[in-house]
């Protein structure tokens, strides 16, 4: 799965755009505003939406984690 250059979120592979550029660098996008912001040289970090998601992507991995620790204490508590 291919992460998206601007937004870093993994998307798959027949949908967004990929750029080769001159250099051979390749450049991956998940849709056409991620690719229209990069081309107008904004940052990703200075970019709401884009930080929304990243906050969103931590509370999700917390609730995972925390998740996971559970399920460890319950099979310890099965024993």
């Amino acid at each position: 799965m291919p992460v998206c250059t601007f937004c870093k979120n993994a998307y798959e592979f027949p949908k967004g755009t990929t750029v080769v550029q001159k250099d051979s660098s390749v450049r991956f996008f998940c849709s056409s505003k991620c690719r229209k912001n990069m081309e107008m040289g904004r940052l990703n970090k200075k970019v709401k939406w884009v930080r929304k998601s990243d906050i969103v992507k931590d509370e999700k991995e917390k609730r995972e984690a925390a998740w996971k620790a559970r399920q460890e204490i319950d099979k310890v508590v099965k024993k």
